[in-house]
């Protein structure tokens, strides 16, 4: 089943609140959906578990910086990877039995620091080097035990090559480009392309977020994107008060039937015509379709 990063090396793009949307929506129609939220800054695990769960997670050491911390040891158990899984709290009350997250931590930043802090690999690793190349071998594994359990794992990436995101670029199936199109976010998404290519990553598409009609830059840039970027996809996800209000994180705790109720009925059919975008693309880049979508 596919690994899909969402990833650019802009931040402020609309990446995390596109992660969620799209989760939500696979999720919604029946894809065993899992968001790995790999942002120190966390906010991919709030929007879908609410802030107090989060704060839960981090005191229970149950986020991915804790699996990669686990995974230093190399007594290693890969099936434990699932302890780390927490059902989500999704708003979204459709998309909830379908939907997991494995939350991020500001700790993440730190993690070789905190590794060798820990004495937990000290005797079998002595540079960074030795533990990430460690790291990198397990990866596989995980791959496997996850993929064996959710029918699509979608992560969530900070906007720099991190530690977290090297070794996902090891198991990815493909990746999304999330990018305004503008110069500066358009500038990201092309020097992102170029670092891609030495992890031979097949990058899917951009996806133009935070639209703007009235903007010229914008209309000029989606009729003639840059050349070398990756094909955009043929649904725009506009900057509209409505979408920024359905990805408040207080409003974790106030459930709502489905997406059409929490992104309304124009965007939630946007989203739903991204998700079907996405799996054409997989299925044109050989990517293994779910099997849901194999029987659509």
């Amino acid at each position: 089943m596919p690994t899909l990063l969402m990833i650019n090396l802009k931040g402020g793009v609309g990446k995390t609140a596109s992660t969620v949307a799209i989760a939500e929506t696979f999720a919604e129609v029946g894809y065993k959906t899992l968001v790995i939220d790999a942002d120190h800054q966390s906010m991919a695990g709030e929007l879908l578990l609410g802030q107090s769960r989060m704060l839960s997670c981090e005191k229970a050491h149950r986020t991915l910086h804790d699996v990669f911390l686990a995974m230093s040891d190399v007594d290693f158990d890969v099936h434990s990877v699932a302890n780390y899984i927490i059902p989500s709290s999704s708003s979204v009350a459709a998309s909830r039995p379908n939907l997991f997250v494995l939350p991020c931590s500001f700790r993440i930043d730190d993690f070789y620091s905190n590794v060798f802090r820990s004495k937990r690999c000290c005797r079998t690793f002595v540079t960074e080097r030795e533990l990430g190349h460690h790291l990198k071998k397990q990866m596989p594994k995980v791959k496997k035990i996850l993929e064996s359990i959710f029918d699509l794992i979608i992560v969530d990436c900070p906007p720099s090559i991190a530690m977290q995101v090297k070794m996902f670029l090891r198991i990815a199936d493909g990746c999304i480009i999330p990018s305004i199109p503008d110069q500066l976010s358009v500038r990201g998404s092309f020097n992102l392309v170029q670092r891609l290519k030495r992890h031979k990553t097949n990058c899917l598409g951009t996806l133009w977020t935070l639209y703007r009609q009235q903007t010229v830059l914008h209309r000029e840039m989606v009729l003639e994107p840059f050349e070398g970027l990756p094909e955009p996809f043929g649904s725009i996800i506009p900057n509209a008060s409505q979408l920024a209000g359905a990805v408040d994180p207080r409003l974790v705790d106030q459930p709502v039937a489905s997406c059409e109720t929490k992104y309304g009925k124009e965007f939630s059919l946007r989203y739903a015509q991204l998700c079907s975008e996405i799996l054409q693309r997989m299925k044109k880049a050989n990517i293994p379709v779910p099997q849901l979508a194999q029987a659509a």
